[in-house]
């Protein structure tokens, strides 16, 4: 299974809060119509909280807040590289991209958007207690 990440920021002058609700009543809209026939999975993500290094914080301190910089990271499941192709002709289409960007220009940053293509690894279950092996 392939997965495209988008690292996405606000455009200066929307607060945290506008940019979700316009991300979430429009441009996911927008991305079911044209991409939604190609996902197996979309799923965005707010950042609430991030720290750099928590494994090292001394017990009993208070780690510091790290901003990472972006406001969403989205995640879109495909079954394929085909199916990201796809997607990338469907983004470029002379029709539908001024759609998009238009809409992009409402709430986001789009110069500072990545994207990143991602072959997924997963367990298939949630851990409960580690394998043997990695307390050796």
């Amino acid at each position: 299974m392939a997965k495209l990440i988008f690292f996405l920021k606000r455009k200066p002058g929307i607060t945290p809060e506008q940019f979700r609700e316009h991300y979430e009543r429009s441009h996911v809209r927008y991305a079911q119509r044209y991409i939604g026939h190609l996902l197996t999975g979309y799923v965005r993500n707010y950042p609430t909280l991030a720290l750099l290094d928590p494994s090292s914080v001394p017990p009993g301190t208070q780690p510091a807040p790290y901003d990472v910089g972006y406001d969403a990271i989205t995640e879109m499941r495909v079954k394929d590289l085909a199916a990201i192709e796809e997607i990338g002709r469907i983004f470029n289409d002379p029709e539908i991209r001024p759609i998009l960007k238009a809409d992009e220009r409402k709430f986001l940053d789009d110069k500072a958007t990545v994207m990143i293509v991602c072959d997924e690894s997963d367990s298939g279950v949630a851990f409960t207690h580690p394998p043997e092996s990695v307390l050796e």
